[in-house]
Order: structure tokens, then sequence, then C-alpha cells
């Protein structure tokens, strides 16, 4: 025996009218917060950020994030940052990373304080070497862990001015952990 069954029309109906429902009944949504923003900041290599001296080179990145819900931003960033050779008389390197981050925040007044973590690609290009060195580092793309402390401030609605400290675990041959300790604006729409 077969169950009964609505005709096709009669089912696009019943769920078309579902649906309507739902959003006539359920909570209005938050429009999502969308920002981009630039910053840079100063890197050490050491994977330590206990001495200043360590801080020897820059790093600069750009980024684009989206607010998942209050306190939670997801963020997709490029950094470009510069990292000593793995020996003496090596050149510089020139690390590319794209990275895809989570930051939990908790909320003040006119504030944000939380943390961030997250991973992505590291594109480590070695200069070409100068009058007296040698090539220490191959070329090679790594992926890596980063994470670490960010703090928001609130300028208005729109802009906002961004401190933080993050270290890096690249999984490269020398297993690199930069810290980048920066400060960035952002702007929301």
């Amino acid at each position: 025996m077969k169950a009964p069954r609505l005709p096709r029309p009669g089912l696009a109906a019943l769920l078309l009218s579902l649906a309507a429902a739902s959003v006539l009944v359920g909570p209005a949504a938050t429009a999502q917060t969308f920002a981009i923003g630039a910053g840079g900041g100063i890197l050490n290599d050491t994977g330590s950020a206990a001495n200043l001296d360590n801080f020897s080179t820059g790093a600069g990145y750009g980024f684009v994030e989206m607010k998942l819900e209050p306190g939670v931003l997801m963020q997709a960033r490029y950094t470009r940052m510069q990292l000593p050779p793995s020996a003496e008389n090596g050149p510089d390197i020139d690390v590319d990373a794209a990275t895809l981050t989570i930051a939990y925040l908790f909320k003040e007044d006119w504030w944000q304080a939380g943390f961030v973590m997250g991973g992505g690609g590291y594109f480590l290009n070695p200069k070409d070497p100068g009058p007296g060195q040698v090539a220490t580092d191959p070329d090679e793309s790594v992926f890596g862990l980063t994470g670490g402390l960010l703090t928001v401030f609130t300028v208005n609605r729109k802009i906002d001015i961004r401190l933080e400290a993050v270290g890096h675990l690249l999984r490269d041959s020398n297993s690199r952990k930069p810290v980048i300790v920066s400060a960035a604006v952002a702007w929301r729409f």
C-alpha cells in the first residue's frame, strides 16, 4: 500500500509557505559587518618577545574581515615580512603569508580585547646573495599556524585602531617562529 503524496505543485506551495513562515516568525538577523584595514609593525625571529633587541626587521599587512557574531571575527590577511637568514653571511628572506584567522573578543565600552588563532600558507623567498654573501636558505612554500592577542579601540562607528602581538609557527626546514608586534587601522562598512 502506498502512502498518499501531495502533487508537485502542492508540495512546492507547502515548502514555500513553510519557508515564508520561518522568516516571518524567526528573530531578525543582524547585518554582517565587514572591515578592511592595513597595518605594520616590528618583527623578531627568535620565537620570544623577551628581548627587544631581537626586533630587527619589519612586517606590513592588509586584511579583510567579517563579523560572524558579536565578539567573533573572521579575518583573511596578506602579510609581507622579512626574516633574517638561518646562517651567517646569508641574504634576508622575504616572506609572503596568506592566513585565515578567527578572533574571540571580550567587549568593554569603547574597546575589545581577546585571542586570535588560525593558519595559512607561507611563501619564503630568499633574496639574491649580495657581495660576500652565500645562499643559505631554499625557496619554500609551507603551512604555518598563527595566534596571539588583539586589542581593538573604537574611534567612531566606522573606524577602529588595533594593537596586536601575534606569533607565527612556520613548518619550514628551520621551524621559524617570528613574533610581530603591530598597529593597524580598520574601516568598517
